[in-house]
């Protein structure tokens, strides 16, 4: 009978802390401007997943090119600390998504997508600057 009691008590009690866990981490999608103030607010990494050739042509300052779908994309996202904000953005805002998505599925707890990419940094206002001012990697 009290074996009973006991189980009634820990079925609850297991499948709360099952919906409560980090499985549904999800990313942030943001505009540019909260894009860039969650970056100042945080801090963190900043991203850039386009190719050299977009990359040479001006980046969000900060920003650290790791290529989307380059040989090493795994390998470089995967040096990045887990529980730091990581800030992703593209040309148009398809390749940073599909990377979010990516670092939220390997366990990545603040992720920060920037809707519509580069272009929509550069249409809301904000400055790129030379690439030589960030690291590439």
């Amino acid at each position: 009978m009290q074996f009973r009691n006991i189980l009634f008590a820990l079925v609850p009690a297991l499948a709360i802390g099952c919906i409560g866990g980090n499985a549904s981490a999800q990313s942030q999608e943001c505009d540019p401007q909260v894009f860039e103030s969650k970056f100042q607010e945080l801090g963190g990494t900043l991203v850039d997943v386009r190719t050299p050739d977009e990359w040479r042509s001006g980046i969000i300052p900060g920003a650290r090119l790791i290529e989307h779908g380059s040989k090493d994309f795994a390998t470089k996202l995967a040096e990045l600390d887990k529980d730091a904000p990581v800030f992703v953005y593209c040309a148009a805002g398809g390749r940073s998504y599909r990377t979010a998505k990516y670092l939220t599925g390997q366990g990545f707890t603040q992720v920060y997508d920037l809707v519509g990419g580069i272009e929509a940094w550069k249409e809301s206002g904000r400055s790129v600057v030379d690439p030589g001012k960030a690291s590439k990697e």
